[in-house]
């Protein structure tokens, strides 16, 4: 796969492509991954369209935006329809993993009618008032991340502390740990979570569109998944009326491993 870049102004967005025919999948990474993860998507009856996240490979994002004027979804949008347009994408499928599902969600209310289904694994911005997310809209939070990028032992040493006092779990300190062994995937992880921090679902806006639509929806969860929790999916699924939406498959939050890969090919069905 080649891959191309769109551009608006300061913005750009790299993605790649596969395939042809008159449906295409639309699918975004999670943090730190590669589009190589939907590899095993490829089929020469239908396009893939492998969208690279601002903060990885060569989509940009400019970090002096970062605190006072964040990517929005609308702009996000502005550029994924000069990709879908250059591509002749005419009816689209959503396939999303972990951060890449919170795009996916936030994007859902933009398609109306074009949009056919939504696959979302794991999906990142199902709860809207969880530690994580209230965090990235506190300004002192997100200061202190900053300040970190220079040192990121010191979040590992504060993210210890959590484990200690039980408000972290186990699979959450791993998963932490994972970003945090250098200066240049914690600085990833800062930059994600502070500038996409308006990235965020319209839960009414979803509901509508999907049923007025008949939008073929579901999320795929890991059934021991500790990162983030089939519970979290069944909240959100609540929300919305939509609770046998919900498929979970024998793995953890290595859903790309290669044995697990017959599961989640089976789960997304498209």
């Amino acid at each position: 796969m080649k891959g191309q870049i769109v551009r608006n102004n300061e913005l750009s967005l790299e993605y790649y492509t596969h395939g042809a025919g008159n449906q295409t999948l639309v699918c975004f990474h999670g943090h730190g991954r590669s589009v190589e993860d939907f590899y095993f998507l490829k089929s020469n009856n239908r396009k893939l369209i492998l969208i690279v996240l601002p903060h990885h490979g060569h989509s940009v994002f400019p970090e002096n935006r970062t605190e006072k004027n964040p990517l929005t979804i609308h702009e996000f949008d502005a550029l994924l329809r000069r990709i879908l347009d250059k591509e002749k994408a005419a009816l689209i499928h959503f396939v999303g993993f972990s951060q890449g599902g919170r795009f996916a969600l936030a994007l859902i209310p933009f398609y109306g009618k074009r949009l056919l289904s939504v696959k979302l694994i794991s999906p990142d911005g199902m709860d809207y008032y969880s530690f994580y997310n209230r965090a990235s809209r506190f300004k002192p939070a997100r200061l202190l991340f900053k300040k970190w990028e220079s040192n990121p032992k010191l979040f590992i040493v504060c993210a210890k502390i959590g484990l200690k006092l039980r408000i972290i779990r186990p699979k959450v300190f791993s998963f932490i740990q994972l970003f945090a062994t250098n200066k240049t995937s914690f600085k990833r992880a800062s930059l994600t979570w502070r500038s996409f921090r308006n990235i965020q679902p319209d839960l009414k806006a979803i509901k509508r569109t999907i049923e007025d639509n008949e939008t073929i929806f579901h999320i795929i969860m890991g059934k021991y998944d500790q990162v983030i929790r089939t519970q979290q999916a069944e909240r959100f699924l609540l929300k919305i009326d939509m609770k046998a939406s919900l498929i979970e498959i024998e793995c953890g939050h290595d859903f790309f491993k290669e044995s697990n890969l017959f599961r989640l090919k089976k789960a997304i069905n498209v």
